[in-house]
């Protein structure tokens, strides 16, 4: 029974954390993609490399716009594909500013694909307010405004020409990280390229019906790319999101430490259960072997024993897991920020069958592991010793 526990408080561990680090893992992954990046982000052949030298010389003109849209429109899989131009400017008043990270947008596609961007305070951008921005909540509060003040935005143009433009703060929001709000502000994209002087655009961001459409989409925008000559190039959503991958990593060596302390825990419970076996059962083991019982016999009979007894504690495991999973998600347990986010989250647990397979098989396999080494040194015991034995 010690042992069946410790078996099943160690399978019930796995399943909950690992239903934890996914929930976060494909959470933390949406939220990155519907507030920042999208799932995919179409630029101009040669940008990834060129732009921050030339930024000017890797931008899509209105007529390439135009043919990439009507391209991605005819994809069911593609839900949104908007537009946008992204530089840096300095936003300020009569009394302070603070450089800024200006992303020029299209208000009703971009506000699909920041369905999970927090507008805290005000409202979102729309299209007939060509004024108006949304400033992350750190700018907001460094500028010192509230929604309705009035502020001047000023950047450089492609000839180098400073040029400034009178802007309405229409909202404050919050994205899932602290440092993109720190220096972030979105405004009308006609706007943003009424400043800089420009009619084209920096990127086409597409936002997909489900992310795990994703490897097919880039793929079919590729052959499209090779078969009618587009000049273009992308990035995915995954190069993009440096803070997601730390957070995986974090969690990715936290999973690893939780499994092995629970495998050697399994592994030491089976072994001490198997050998007090073996030492309690000595005068039965050398019975069955004066009847001709073979060694190969009574290897197999003790390492059954220990497969089953793992195989059963491991499923018990699993259905009070989920149990415990279930509870958990229908309670509604408000986490606190990760480091560098800007808001908590539910606690929720997914469930993962992956992971429960995978449970079971390394509990069984550690279990007969362990029971192999006292099944053969009861094997290898003198019949005549074994039976004197009390």
């Amino acid at each position: 029974m010690m042992t069946m526990l410790a078996i099943i408080t160690g399978v019930m561990g796995i399943i909950i954390f690992g239903g934890f680090t996914e929930a976060n893992y494909s959470g933390l992954r949406e939220s990155v993609i519907r507030s920042q990046y999208g799932h995919m982000q179409i630029y101009q052949q040669g940008y990834l490399e060129g732009h921050r030298k030339e930024p000017s010389e890797y931008r899509l003109s209105s007529e390439e716009v135009d043919k990439y849209i009507e391209i991605f429109e005819e994809d069911e899989r593609i839900l949104v594909a908007s537009q946008r131009v992204e530089f840096a400017g300095l936003l300020g008043n009569e009394t302070s500013s603070q450089a800024a990270i200006i992303r020029g947008v299209q208000p009703e596609s971009e506000s699909l694909i920041n369905s999970a961007l927090t507008i805290f305070d005000g409202d979102e951008l729309t299209d007939d307010d060509l004024n108006g921005v949304l400033l992350g909540a750190g700018l907001a509060e460094s500028l010192s405004v509230e929604v309705g003040d009035e502020l001047t935005l000023l950047a450089s143009n492609d000839d180098g020409i400073m040029n400034a433009v009178d802007v309405v703060v229409q909202g404050k929001f919050r994205s899932v990280s602290t440092e993109y709000d720190d220096r972030a502000m979105m405004m009308h994209i006609e706007k943003a390229q009424e400043l800089l002087g420009i009619d084209s655009v920096e990127s086409i961001v597409l936002l997909l019906s489900d992310t795990k459409l994703l490897p097919d989409v880039v793929e079919s925008i590729e052959q499209q790319s090779a078969t009618q000559g587009l000049n273009l190039e992308y990035t995915t959503w995954d190069k993009l999101a440096t803070f997601y991958h730390k957070v995986v990593k974090l969690y990715d060596g936290m999973f690893v430490f939780i499994n092995v302390v629970i495998v050697m825990i399994v592994l030491i419970s089976v072994t001490n259960t198997m050998m007090i076996a073996v030492m309690e059962r000595t005068g039965e083991i050398g019975t069955i072997r004066a009847l001709g019982t073979q060694r190969s016999s009574v290897i197999w009979q003790f390492i059954c024993e220990g497969g089953v007894l793992s195989f059963l504690s491991a499923l018990l495991g699993i259905l009070l897991g989920v149990a415990v999973a279930s509870y958990i998600n229908s309670i509604g347990i408000m986490m606190s920020p990760p480091p560098g986010s800007s808001r908590g989250f539910p606690l929720r647990i997914e469930f993962v069958p992956m992971t429960w397979f995978i449970t079971v098989s390394g509990v069984v396999l550690v279990a007969l592991i362990a029971s192999y080494f006292p099944a053969r040194n009861a094997s290898r015991k003198n019949i005549v010793d074994a039976l004197r034995y009390v």
